[in-house]
């Protein structure tokens, strides 16, 4: 009896892992050799079977009468958590995969056999991605058989130059279409900083740096610097431009931290227990940061080495008190009987959940949605309620898809808040909320609670 396809996989996957290393170093660069052309042919694979899962499922869909506008929704989703990457990522690599299929069969053929990278065939598919089906195929059996031995930017380029060589009009096209593309983007770095960043038209981006280069030589030139380099001028002046507020490190209210109350005020006397004042806070929309970085945004200063206790006691800050389990760490529940996540429950699930809920998500938290519908007598209550990204409170309401809350021994708020996400094809996930930053997990004292801030940073003056 043949073995099944999937079974054939895991034996594969079972032999790479117990792979040994060869005994001489001539052997290990072939072995990486052989090993890269596994992971190349490994991608082509995905790409097949990700176009084939998606036509099956259209079908399904169409079968169970989804309206024609709706039908593919939930299909990269599912494609996301099989292969523990974000939604985002897998909608981009399924409409890559599609044109592998559909458009550029020749660049297909080399990443399925493992001759050329995924990386390559991005750079291929990016390129060509505004002609019409009839030049793409074109270029793509012109440009095939030069790109095995290019690197992934020499393919970009040849790409490129075949594109322009087809239709001398697809810059004009594409600089069109990617000025309707045009937006920001923010994502977390190392050290409690962040990465903000526009994608605009060329000469808009000109403008704006120039604008911020030449204000920012002239705050120095006339000696209002304090001491602050070129670029740090232009980043605190690209803060201050958009936010209208007087100092970069003058915080809106928008934001929110979380800390324990050694964090903020140091040690006390009546402290249950030591801890470190210096650990993690969190910052709502971008996590961990330094606790050091909390007070100086709370105080308000630039430095945050620099704020000394009488500067966090005059912070512009409302104080939020957040009280945890005493014995597992987790947010204590709240009810409501109102229809939507507002106020203080809103509050509390962004605090609880901090990011898109799905695993491997981690977007922004866009919606705060009931698990059970509130249509099916879903409580409006922080213990029904999650955290998500609009993406996914479209994709749920997918026939098959449910989620359902569910709990381990003892009452809500002694452990973790767990949802079980079946998808459309009867997979099954589980998503935790993350621990709150700081927390204890072991049994204190009898009668000893956690205590935790949210601060609401007021607008300085």
């Amino acid at each position: 009896m043949a073995k099944q396809p999937a079974t054939e996989l895991d034996r594969i996957v079972g032999q790479l892992r117990e792979l040994s290393c060869a005994p001489t170093d001539f052997d290990k660069v072939t072995q990486l050799e052989l090993l890269q052309q596994i992971a190349n042919a490994a991608h082509g694979a995905m790409a097949r079977v990700s176009v084939e899962f998606d036509d099956s499922q259209r079908a399904d869909q169409a079968l169970r009468q989804v309206p024609s506008r709706q039908r593919g929704r939930g299909v990269a989703d599912q494609i996301a958590l099989a292969r523990r990457i974000s939604p985002y990522q897998a909608s981009r690599d399924l409409g890559m995969a599609r044109a592998l299929r559909d458009d550029l069969p020749g660049t297909g053929a080399l990443l399925s056999a493992g001759r050329i990278s995924e990386r390559t065939a991005q750079a291929v598919h990016h390129e060509t991605d505004h002609l019409a089906r009839a030049d793409r195929q074109q270029v793509d059996s012109e440009l095939s058989p030069a790109i095995t031995d290019a690197t992934t930017a020499g393919a970009a380029r040849a790409a490129r130059a075949a594109a322009f060589a087809i239709d001398p009009d697809s810059a004009t096209k594409r600089a069109t279409k990617a000025a309707g593309e045009r937006g920001v983007s923010f994502r977390a770095a190392k050290d409690g900083m962040a990465r903000l960043g526009g994608y605009l038209p060329g000469i808009q981006g000109v403008a704006a740096h120039r604008a911020l280069r030449k204000d920012a030589k002239a705050i120095i030139a006339f000696g209002d610097g304090s001491g602050r380099t070129l670029q740090q001028v232009m980043a605190d002046l690209l803060v201050e431009r958009l936010t209208g507020q007087p100092r970069a490190c003058a915080v809106p209210v928008e934001v929110q931290l979380v800390m324990t109350e050694e964090q903020l005020f140091g040690e006390t006397p009546d402290s249950p227990e030591p801890r470190d004042p210096d650990g993690p806070s969190w910052v709502d929309g971008y996590g961990p940061v330094p606790a050091a970085f909390a007070r100086a945004a709370v105080a308000g200063v630039a430095d945050a080495l620099g704020p000394t206790p009488p500067e966090v006691d005059r912070a512009q800050a409302w104080l939020r008190r957040v009280f945890t389990d005493p014995c597992s760490g987790q947010l204590v529940d709240v009810d409501t009987n109102r229809r939507r996540f507002d106020g203080t429950v809103r509050r509390f699930i962004r605090l609880r959940d901090q990011f898109c809920r799905i695993p491997f998500c981690d977007a922004l938290i866009e919606d705060h949605d009931h698990i059970a519908r509130h249509s099916d007598g879903g409580a409006t209550s922080i213990d029904n309620g999650m955290g998500i990204c609009r993406r996914f409170n479209l994709v749920k309401e997918m026939p098959g898809w449910h989620t359902e809350v569910i709990h381990a021994a003892g009452p809500p708020g002694s452990h973790p808040h767990t949802v079980v996400i079946t998808t459309a094809t009867g997979k099954t996930y589980r998503s935790t909320s993350p621990p709150v930053p700081g927390a204890r997990t072991k049994r204190p004292d009898l009668g000893v609670i956690d205590l935790y801030f949210t601060t609401r940073l007021a607008q300085a003056s």
